[in-house]
């Protein structure tokens, strides 16, 4: 995933470890070492939405961090598979800011803006929410058909994930990814 995968992997496994056996406070020492990949994560996401709003990248990465803490522990297999959770993270994130968005802009439930509705990215263009809400719709349809395809999608797409990366996360051979790619 990047440069330093070859310095951090072991350390990284070691704290997925911890962490999945209960251990919260190994999410803390993991975090510094993985947030630069899922920084460029979320900057890929913002990319990918035409560049266009004051998405706030950091902020995506953070919340989910807080995702994860509060879930407890989890049973992360291993770096491929916390990244391939770390992308559902930001893909809830961002479709929960749309559909805050969407509610605010028709005018139902006026609410007080607090200042983690900001922070988790209400900023984000009509456009775009419009988009993050069809993709999550389609993909929920996909899921319907096809879970491992769904998420398959979700790792090329949120996580930005090679295919080799994929594979890994989801524990399937590289030419069941490629045969199901095709399917697309």
């Amino acid at each position: 995933m990047s440069e330093n995968d070859h310095v951090s992997t072991s350390e990284v496994t070691v704290y997925l470890q911890e962490f999945s056996n209960g251990n919260k406070d190994a999410l803390d020492k993991l975090y510094p070492l993985v947030y630069n990949e899922l920084q460029k994560g979320a900057h890929r996401i913002k990319k990918q939405f035409y560049n266009l709003d004051t998405l706030n990248t950091t902020a995506i990465v953070h919340e989910a961090y807080l995702k994860l803490i509060q879930a407890g522990s989890a049973d992360l297999k291993n770096r491929a598979h916390f990244f391939y959770i770390s992308a559902r993270a930001m893909r809830q994130i961002l479709i929960n800011a749309s559909l805050r968005k969407q509610t605010l802009k028709r005018g139902s439930n006026p609410k007080v803006m607090h200042l983690d509705d900001l922070k988790e990215g209400l900023l984000l263009s009509d456009q775009t929410t419009e988009d993050l809400l069809l993709l999550n719709d389609a993909l929920k349809k996909l899921e319907m058909q096809d879970e491992r395809q769904a998420a398959i999608v979700e790792c090329r797409f949120f996580g930005g994930m090679t295919i080799e990366e994929t594979a890994l996360a989801l524990n399937i051979t590289l030419t069941g990814i490629v045969n199901r790619k095709n399917r697309i």
